[in-house]
């Protein structure tokens, strides 16, 4: 029993030292952030949806470069470097996802299944461009 929990143990210290599963959790906890941002400013403020979205995806973004550059991939290269690609990344995903949303949510979608749709296909592609080209 002693050698199937020594196991576990190193198979579960694997998995948290990956910068996948670190990206996973830290995206995830900033998309709900967004997710949840969004849906306030869309429907309890009233905000027109590409200003609401630029809101949420500004405040998670935030949050998600500071966690991604010291957690998920300890990169030492120049911050500014870093943040100005970052930054190209970010209004690129901003405009597309917001553009996304607004068609989305004109042919019918729901507006919460929208902005998550678009965040699934950013996260898949922010990944490979942390990764890399931004954190490198």
């Amino acid at each position: 029993m002693g050698e199937i929990n020594k196991n576990r143990n190193n198979l579960l210290s694997r998995i948290l030292q990956r910068s996948e599963f670190r990206y996973l959790v830290i995206g995830a906890t900033t998309a709900l952030l967004e997710l949840l941002m969004f849906l306030f400013c869309y429907h309890f403020l009233h905000i027109v949806v590409g200003i609401a979205n630029t809101i949420a995806t500004i405040c998670a973004t935030s949050l998600n470069f500071i966690l991604n550059r010291s957690v998920t991939f300890k990169s030492t290269s120049s911050p500014t470097r870093s943040i100005v690609l970052y930054g190209i990344l970010f209004f690129f995903n901003m405009n597309m996802s917001s553009l996304c949303i607004a068609k989305l949510i004109l042919i019918g979608m729901p507006s919460a299944l929208s902005k998550l749709s678009m965040q699934v296909v950013v996260t898949i592609w922010n990944y490979y461009a942390y990764k890399h080209v931004i954190f490198v």
